[in-house]
């Protein structure tokens, strides 16, 4: 047999570990447990609030604005509108007047006008 054999031979058999090898390993094991068992629960955390996201979604944004037509002062030129909360947010522009209009996206309804004035 040669010297190369004999080696093959050796790293095939296994030694028994001494009592601290096996100290060492079984701290290895116990620690690697521990982190498989909180990995497992954060996956499982994300999960859960995936699906109560999901479950507790309000319809789509589109569906609360059915209004077909604003009201503004003839000549008015808009400069920024946005959407929120039901409301239709429409800033416009008027003989150099800057101004603020809140309408009710459901039905159009202006609620509230409100002046910019500079300080």
């Amino acid at each position: 047999m040669s010297q190369i054999d004999r080696e093959r031979e050796s790293d095939d058999e296994d030694e028994p570990l001494s009592a601290e090898a096996q100290g060492v390993m079984d701290r290895a094991r116990r620690r690697a447990a521990i982190s498989m068992v909180l990995m497992l629960i954060g996956f499982m955390a994300i999960a859960i609030v995936v699906v109560y996201r999901l479950a507790t979604m309000s319809e789509a944004p589109a569906g609360q604005y059915t209004l077909e037509a604003l009201a503004l002062p003839a000549g008015a030129t808009v400069i920024a509108t946005q959407l929120g909360d039901g409301l239709v947010t429409v800033t416009y522009e008027l003989a150099g007047a800057t101004a603020i209009r809140l309408f009710d996206g459901a039905d159009g309804a202006l609620i509230r006008e409100i002046a910019v004035v500079g300080q």
